[in-house]
């Protein structure tokens, strides 16, 4: 099974509960980057991915996978815990608490920014940096230093005016240890905010 189809059968699966699916089939964006940045890398973890953050999306932009309606608010809410906790379990099974410990900080870092007003880059930047984490993680990098980067755009968010969280991550970016790491900088470059 192709991993679009994987992730679109795991996304219809975990939003049967919640309403109904939009007529286009979900396309895979963070777990795409994950594979991409990694040839052998385990799609059933990129699928763990992209359901997290279609828990993200239902939480603060637009599901993919329901067709909910904006005011359905509760709902929304309700199903995107149901969508991260599900994906993050899956990380979680496989014993990987260091993925675990650095999927919390991007949520933790993305739910200040939506309280902050910040505009979506940042939170895409976020996302870019913390799938290249993942797979830096499990090519050997010490977790420490791929989280640092959250350590500095938390310490910003106290700063006034407020630290350039995409200027923060690319810098970030650029010592991670990646054999391409060309999808993740086309990924940094892509301002459109999807």
């Amino acid at each position: 099974m192709s991993l679009a189809a994987g992730v679109a059968a795991a996304l219809t699966a975990a939003g049967e509960p919640f309403g109904p699916a939009p007529a286009a089939a979900p396309v895979p964006r963070w777990g795409a980057l994950y594979t991409a940045l990694d040839a052998g890398a385990d799609e059933a973890f990129a699928t763990d991915i992209e359901l997290i953050y279609e828990g993200y999306l239902l939480h603060y932009r637009e599901s993919r996978a329901l067709a909910l309606a904006a005011e359905d608010l509760e709902t929304r809410l309700l199903a995107g815990d149901c969508f991260y906790a599900r994906g993050l379990r899956g990380v979680a099974a496989r014993g990987d608490a260091d993925a675990v410990g650095l999927l919390a900080r991007l949520m933790a870092a993305c739910s200040y920014l939506r309280s902050a007003g910040a505009p979506f880059a940042a939170d895409d930047a976020l996302w870019a940096y913390t799938t290249a984490g993942l797979v830096a993680q499990h090519a050997g990098a010490a977790p420490a230093s791929v989280s640092a980067l959250f350590d500095a755009v938390e310490a910003g968010f106290r700063a006034s005016p407020p630290a350039d969280v995409r200027a923060a991550v690319r810098e970030a970016a650029a010592r991670l240890t990646l054999t391409d790491p060309a999808p993740l900088l086309r990924e940094l470059d892509d301002d459109t905010g999807r």
